[in-house]
């Protein structure tokens, strides 16, 4: 798996039904690499892909949540997805966040994260954001990396989010779009 120079390894388009199983299998492997060691081993065990699926598969059926996820293809699967919108808890109105963003553990490294989060830059952009936002757990250190490789900035008021049944702080990053 190599990227030509001249073009991107993997597609980058909305989400559409038939790609929950896909959406899901990167999200529950993504999970148990990342957070092996930071979450509670029961809780990771517990993920279920196809459980995960009949969630997508909801979630997709609903055009706004369709509208608000991106997935790149290579091989004809899915190897990562973004999904992305107004920014949630506190956070200025003229700003987007991502809400998530995964790339299977095989196809990291690639380029494909930054095409993700470009295309949902560019979207966010569209639907009248000036600023964009995202967070990781702490302990998420290969995220907050890739976040400060892509110019990320890092946002000074951490917070606290709960994950199978314990809280965990999390700390963001901004970027603003396209001035």
């Amino acid at each position: 798996m190599q990227a030509d120079q001249d073009r991107p390894i993997a597609s980058i388009r909305l989400a559409q039904a038939e790609d929950a199983a896909g959406i899901a299998r990167v999200h529950v492997e993504s999970w148990r690499d990342a957070y092996s060691g930071v979450l509670p081993d029961r809780h990771l065990l517990n993920l279920d892909p196809e459980r995960h699926a009949i969630g997508w598969t909801r979630s997709l059926a609903r055009a706004d949540d369709r509208r608000h996820t991106l997935v790149a293809v290579a091989d004809d699967e899915v190897v990562g997805f973004a999904t992305f919108g107004p920014a949630r808890e506190g956070r200025p109105s003229a700003e987007g966040e991502i809400y998530m963003l995964y790339v299977a553990t095989d196809w990291r490294e690639l380029g494909i994260g930054r095409q993700l989060v470009q295309a949902a830059f560019v979207a966010m952009w569209e639907m009248g954001s000036k600023a964009a936002s995202i967070w990781c757990l702490e302990e998420n250190h290969a995220a907050i990396g890739f976040y400060k490789r892509i110019d990320g900035k890092r946002i000074s008021a951490p917070r606290q989010e709960r994950v199978g049944g314990a809280d965990f702080p999390v700390i963001g990053f901004s970027w603003s779009l396209f001035n």
